[in-house]
């Protein structure tokens, strides 16, 4: 399985399953993602992608975003996370959205950054960085991780 989170109207055909909080066409799961758990089972999405939705979720909840993709991501499945970029003009306009992100947000959840001494305060999951992509500006940010294949608690 394949999760497209926050689809909107850009579904995605199968594999994919496409999820967003407001029942509409091509729609498959309707939930809201700032809420765990999520309505699947642990290791059971070999890929997510979650397209311009990481800055439209509220910034306490986006921890239970990153350990709810972790949880139900299978060993060596990849999370897809396409958002805006501090230094984009598309950061501040949305009135929607909730944060703006450098290339070292995610670095709570990468072992072996500077930031990552905090993981316990972030959900003590982790993963392997696969690419993050510094944009040029008025882009958006790309950030592909993967979760270890052997995955296990946090190291302190």
């Amino acid at each position: 399985m394949k999760l497209n989170l926050g689809c909107g109207p850009n579904s995605l055909e199968a594999p994919w399953v496409n999820v967003d909080i407001v029942a509409a066409e091509g729609v498959d799961v309707v939930h809201d993602l700032e809420r765990a758990p999520w309505p699947w089972k642990d290791g059971t999405a070999e890929g997510i992608a979650a397209v311009d939705i990481f800055e439209h979720i509220a910034v306490r909840a986006r921890i239970t975003f990153m350990t709810e993709c972790h949880r139900i991501l299978e060993p060596g499945g990849l999370l897809q996370i396409q958002t805006t970029y501090w230094r984009s003009w598309t950061a501040f306009t949305d009135p929607t959205h909730t944060g703006f992100f450098t290339e070292h947000t995610f670095d709570y959840w990468i072992p072996g950054t500077t930031l990552y001494r905090n993981n316990a305060f972030y959900g003590g999951v982790s993963f392997e960085p696969v690419m993050i992509r510094k944009p040029p500006p008025g882009t958006e940010m790309v950030v592909i991780l993967r979760k270890p294949a052997i995955s296990g608690p946090a190291a302190p």
